[in-house]
Parts: structure tokens; sequence; C-alpha cells
């Protein structure tokens, strides 16, 4: 169907143009910028054919500028006064043919598929009632993911490849059909398409989901992270909310020195390699950020971290791979996040001391580590759709030290709404699951919106102060079978 649409964009176009002397190119497109012709992947300037030099005149003496079909309101374009004040004019230079040696012609464009962009295709194509056009998409790595509103699904085929079609990239195009509801926070998908190599490469079908091609790799903040995408959950857009948390808490001093590190890797790499030291690979969230061992700085306080839902290692692995002074216990109840969260944490060369991962239910990993005597000064909880409910895990919490002066910071992340009340919703619901009311003051409560998820829902992360009156709390018993969104809590722990 879409390669019968294809011819449908073939196209000639004429555009109104000049002939000028070839030495007056350059100076003329810079003069007349704003009129000339402006397509993607096509050029402004052409040969003359000989049908139209004029007596005397050689064809590489002169060129042709192409202009805009018409200008702003659609007037014509050779009103433009700068336009009308080099038309007619004359050339004085040597063999010049004299008066009107710049003047008006036309040109002919060809347009075809290639030259439209992908919004441009499909507003041709799908029926005008669409006023939506599904033209963008989240990328992790090689893949495209889309969520397509109902009117659309009928022209889903024709969108897939379009997007395939148009991003060099991009190798597989997939769609969310459903919600996620599952304990290991993945969705449903389907493929709308990929490319004929990677079918062939993952010897399945053309909407099979069970394939290779959906194992793809990430980069982000010069991390890199190996995952299936149809397996585990992975959200390109949290990465400024990673960057954000793992800034914090890996406090002023060691972020500033990482940036130092990487500026005179930069150098060096730049200076080695005889380019341009203003452009970098690492701003693009390349190799060279994570070039460099972990930045040390002396006495600053050690960190510990527990990543509560630690997924793939978005938080944990920039945190042990960039830092020093920091260890992580890493904790995901999903088997194959567990092994993506291991494989990323050799990728990334995180050493065994400083990421320790596990594989157990949300609860009784904090009751394991509060068990185990472990402190950790930061606590994350990224699974938004219920992460305050797993917070009753913190009643009876044994880890103060110094009496509750020193009281572990704990980061939850949620769904909220966008009226006045959101926020104190949030924080409310954190507190009904705490099992105490959280001081705003006291507990020092802070509200950030992460992102605009919906037009009437907003992604929240409330941070604070574990309060001390959660250790006067009874200790919920998980040995009943205490069930979550995560799943099962009398799961048996997996820890490396």
């Amino acid at each position: 169907v879409h390669a019968d649409l294809v011819p449908l964009f073939d196209e000639t176009i004429v555009h109104p143009a000049i002939i000028v002397p070839s030495r007056r190119t350059a100076e003329l497109r810079r003069s007349l910028k704003h009129v000339l012709m402006d397509r993607p992947k096509m050029r402004d300037v052409y040969g003359v054919p000989p049908s139209e030099l004029a007596a005397g005149e050689d064809a590489k003496s002169v060129r042709k500028l192409v202009l805009r079909l018409t200008l702003q309101g659609g007037r014509d374009v050779y009103a433009d006064e700068a336009l009308q004040k080099v038309i007619g004019e004359e050339d004085t230079s040597d063999g010049a043919s004299g008066k009107g040696t710049i003047r008006r012609s036309t040109h002919a464009i060809e347009i075809s598929y290639n030259h439209f962009s992908v919004d441009e295709i499909l507003r041709k194509v799908l029926p005008a009632r669409i006023t939506e056009v599904p033209s963008s998409f989240e990328a992790a790595g090689h893949l495209a993911h889309i969520n397509l509103r109902e009117e659309t699904l009928p022209y889903k085929p024709i969108i897939g490849q379009t997007i395939l079609d148009k991003n060099a990239g991009v190798n597989i195009v997939v769609n969310k059909i459903g919600t996620i509801e599952n304990e290991f926070r993945t969705f449903p998908m389907e493929v709308l398409a990929r490319r004929a190599a990677s079918k062939a490469t993952s010897g399945g079908a053309a909407d099979d989901i069970s394939t290779p091609d959906l194992e793809v790799e990430v980069r982000e903040e010069g991390c890199r992270f190996k995952l299936d995408f149809a397996k585990v959950y992975w959200n390109s857009r949290l990465q400024f909310e990673h960057r954000r948390l793992v800034e914090l808490i890996a406090g002023k001093e060691r972020v500033a020195a990482r940036r130092q590190s990487n500026k005179r890797q930069k150098k060096k790499k730049n200076k080695a390699q005889g380019s341009d030291p203003s452009v970098s690979s690492d701003s693009q969230g390349g190799d060279n950020a994570n070039a460099t061992a972990p930045v040390a700085i002396a006495d600053l306080p050690k960190v510990v971290v527990a990543d509560i839902m630690a997924g793939v290692g978005p938080f944990s692995v920039p945190l042990t791979s960039r830092f020093q002074g920091i260890t992580c216990h890493a904790n995901d109840l999903n088997p194959v996040s567990y092994r993506y969260l291991k494989e990323n944490a050799k990728l990334n060369k995180c050493s065994d001391q400083s990421l320790i991962t596990y594989n157990m239910d949300g609860r009784a990993f904090v009751h394991h580590l509060d068990d185990q005597g472990v402190w950790f000064d930061h606590a994350l909880m990224n699974l938004p759709a219920s992460a305050p409910e797993f917070l009753d895990a913190f009643r009876g919490f044994k880890g103060f030290r110094d009496g509750g002066k020193q009281r572990p910071t704990i980061h939850v992340h949620c769904f909220g709404g966008k009226d006045d009340k959101a926020d104190d919703e949030a924080i409310a619901r954190c507190g009904r699951a705490l099992g105490c009311t959280l001081d705003m003051v006291g507990d020092a409560v802070s509200v950030h919106i992460v992102r605009d998820v919906s037009p009437k829902k907003n992604m929240l992360c409330v941070s604070f102060l574990l309060p001390i009156a959660v250790k006067d709390l009874e200790h919920i018993d998980l040995a009943t079978g205490t069930k979550s969104a995560e799943g099962p809590a009398e799961k048996k722990a997996r820890m490396d």
C-alpha cells in the first residue's frame, strides 16, 4: 500500500528565478537570502541552459538563482525591493554582455517523495479530519516508539513505514497498544514497520515483537544502556530527571570536578585529532564522558543510595561510573531488568563494590537493607504509578543515625494533576503510606514537576527527609503475602 502512494508525490513545480553573473553568485545569495527557494535537500543555484543564454554569453559566466514561489501574503516575489534593485543591473566585468545581465527567468523543480518530511507526507495522505498528525516519536537506540490515537490506527502501516523511510537511524517502529499495567512496568506493543535487513536478522515476521532487534543500546549522560524495549521499562523523556537527581545526589563538588575532567579529556582528544576543541561527541552523550575513571575529591563524605526500583540503571549506573565515593544498592523485581542492570554495570565499568545489585520486591528490599544495617543517604523510588504506596515499607524503620539527626532523603515519583491541589495531594498520599504526616519544613518537603504527561496529568517527584516518627510504627508483615503493583512481596531475594 505504501509503495503505491510514493508516486503521488512526484510533481514538477515552476519557480521564479533570476540569471546572475557567476562571479556575483555568493554575494547575491547573501543579500537575497530572504527570497531564495528554501526546500529541504534542494539547491537554489543551477546552471543556465543554452536556450536561455544571451547572445555571446558563455554558460560558465552565469548562474540561475531559484526564488520562492511568492512572498509572505501571496505577493509576487519580484515585488521585493532588494530584488528589484538588482534586476537589470549591468555587469561591467571583462567579457560581460552589458546591460540586462541580471534578468528574470524560471526554473522547473522536480519534487518527489524523498523531498518531503514525515509531517508533510502524512498530512497529504491522511484524511483531513485527522488534525494531529503522528509525525514525532520517542527514540531508543535504533527503535522509534509512537502512541497512535484511535483515529489513526487504520493508517498505522503507512505511518510506520514513513517514519522508517525518513529516519536513517531507525530500524524498527513500534506502537504502544495498552497501558502499563503489569508488575514489570512494561506495556503491550505492536511492530508497525521494520527494515528488511532487521527482519532477516531477527528471523521473525514483520509484526513479531519477540525478536532480537528490539534489544537496543541507548546513550545517556555519557553512559551506555542495553535493554530489550519490550521486556523492561525505559522512557527517554526522563533523561533530564535522571540528570537532575544524579547531580543532586552526587553534589556540586563532584559534578564540577566531573565536568572539569571531561573538559580536559575533550581538549586532549581534540588536540590529538587536530580538531576544533569546541566540538565533541560528549555533548551528544558519546563515549568521551565515560573515557576516564570516576572523579575522586578528597574529604567529601561518601554517599550511599538505595535505588528501590532501579530498572536497567539510569540512576545507579551514572552515579557509580562517573563519581567516586558513591555506593548504590540497586534493586528491581523484573528478572530481565536485573540482568540488564548487571550488564550495564559492566558495560560502564561500575565496580562490584560501588554498585550492588538485587532482584527482589521493593518492600522486601527496604526491609533487607534495614535488617542488614545498611545506611543510605538517599532512596529512589521511580515507579510513578504506585511508588508512594511502597512507602509503607519504611514503617518501623530502624536506620536512623545520631538519634534521628541524620535521616535519609526519599525521592518518590508519582503522577498528579495540574491544578493547585496537585502538590498537596501527592504529599498527602506519601504521608498516608508512611503512616505519619509529612512536615513541610521539618521534613524539608519539596515537589518537582518532572514532565507533562497529558493535558490533565503531570509526573511529579516528591522529596523529603524520612520522618523520625516512622520508627515507632508497626512493621508491615511481608510474610502475609502483601501485594503491590510491583509484585508479590514474598519473592526470594537474589543479590550480587
